[in-house]
């Protein structure tokens, strides 16, 4: 019997519409390679079923990716080995990556690595196995892999983290200065409560936290998500300084970037679209300010030929807070080719009070390249300007780097950066050595 990995909730679902995996027979088994060519398109119907009970079914298209390596939880192992069959990535259900990068290489959305719909933070068990399986040096990763390797605690409870240590030295017109960062430290937890219901838990290093409730059981690969938590706004990244996050106010540089309140999300084949309202406040507690922030944003994600991925969307939020209005427009995009991938982000700020209005402009751009698996070499630029209507005061970053994955879990990236401000230049670039463990 042929299964595939459902990504709404992870267990085995046929490839077949006559007929559905026996949960008894083939519990979650991983996908983990997406790059080798394989079988011709294939379209059908694959029924989820959790405990043999039906849940809905996916319409999905099974593209030209080949599985070399497949592994089964020791928690949920198959009982006949010749349950396991090949499997083949999904392409059009509710799919992701861990970084906006690793989603354009298999044309993929934000649902299929990660447990949150909106992308980052813990990753599923599809997640898992890419990062621990695809990232890393081969010969390296093999060697030092774990058998049977499960972040599933229980078949109902799974963990998380995410752990980065930066060393930081930048030039300066005295001394240079230099100093190690614990730039992260995130362990989440998710709780499977009922079939399609889930309670998510990422707590952070310092006072920050994520904590909400998730129910995927709208038509469309739909979601609601009700809690304290980042609004889905702008390409998800782990570099906190960039400025279409920290001058957008969603950096952990920038305070609390942490909103209550809730969204829903559809995501029918490649577009996902997601509206969401808050406190205008982003406070962990009671706040007596009634109004409230709003968010909508569309985007889509899709093959354009055997080995190209093209994303592009756009986004809009709104608060009010004590008379200070704030409207934030983005889009965004990305293209991949084989093993180069592009991506961008561009945001008007627009900041209006009783006296005055300010448009400021954020702008990002990342190139990508795979040199080698394991060994990812990086470009980036970042610009910002805080009032687009003067003729100065912008500031520009240029970055350059690598991303070494040398084993499962481990990722060191070594980065010089350039920056410039107008209209006085400062003696100010910078060296950074990330050093990043995840789970």
């Amino acid at each position: 019997m042929a299964c595939v990995l459902c990504a709404a909730c992870f267990w085995c679902v046929d490839e077949l519409a006559t007929d559905a995996c026996n949960p008894a027979d083939s519990r979650v088994v991983y996908i983990s390679s997406v790059r080798s060519a394989w079988v011709k398109e294939k379209r059908g119907v694959a029924y989820c079923k959790t405990d043999g009970v039906l849940l809905y079914c996916h319409t999905f298209s099974m593209p030209p990716f080949a599985v070399t390596n497949i592994r089964r939880s020791r928690f949920m192992k198959a009982r006949r080995p010749y349950a396991l069959a090949i499997l083949a990535m999904l392409c059009v259900v509710q799919v992701a990556s861990a970084l906006p990068r690793f989603a354009n290489r298999t044309a993929s959305k934000c649902q299929s690595c990660h447990v949150n719909p909106s992308g980052g933070g813990m990753r599923n068990p599809f997640g898992v196995q890419y990062g621990r399986d695809e990232l890393p040096v081969p010969t390296w990763a093999g060697e030092y892999a774990l058998d049977d390797f499960s972040t599933q605690l229980t078949e109902f409870v799974a963990i998380g983290a995410d752990f980065r240590t930066l060393f930081f030295y930048q030039q300066t017109s005295g001394p240079s200065t230099n100093a190690f960062f614990q730039m992260q430290g995130d362990v989440y937890l998710n709780f499977r409560i009922a079939k399609k219901v889930s309670m998510y838990l990422d707590k952070g290093l310092y006072s920050g936290f994520e904590i909400f409730g998730l129910l995927n059981i709208l038509p469309g690969s739909g979601h609601i998500k009700a809690g304290r938590f980042v609004p889905n706004y702008g390409i998800k990244m782990d570099e906190h300084r960039a400025f279409v996050r920290e001058q957008t106010g969603f950096s952990p540089e920038a305070g609390q970037p942490f909103y209550t309140g809730g969204e829903i999300g559809f995501s029918p084949g490649p577009v996902s679209i997601t509206g969401g309202i808050y406190n205008a406040v982003s406070s962990p507690g009671v706040t007596t300010d009634k109004n409230k922030a709003f968010l909508g944003r569309v985007e889509a994600i899709f093959k354009a030929g055997s080995d190209a991925g093209v994303g592009i969307g756009g986004n809009a939020f709104y608060k009010d807070v004590a008379g200070t209005k704030t409207t934030l427009l983005g889009g965004f995009g990305s293209f991949g080719y084989a093993d180069f991938t592009l991506l961008g982000e561009a945001d008007l700020i627009k900041t209006k009070t009783a006296v005055a209005t300010v448009d400021g402009l954020a702008l990002f751009a990342e190139a990508n390249y795979v040199l080698t698996p394991g060994f990812d070499v990086k470009l980036m630029y970042d610009f910002f300007d805080r009032d687009i209507d003067l003729k100065t005061g912008s500031m520009s970053r240029y970055s350059v780097g690598f991303e070494f994955f040398p084993i499962s879990g481990v990722e060191v990236r070594p980065l010089y950066r350039i920056l410039k401000e107008e209209p006085t230049e400062v003696n100010n670039n910078e060296f950074h050595l990330l050093i990043h463990f995840y789970l």
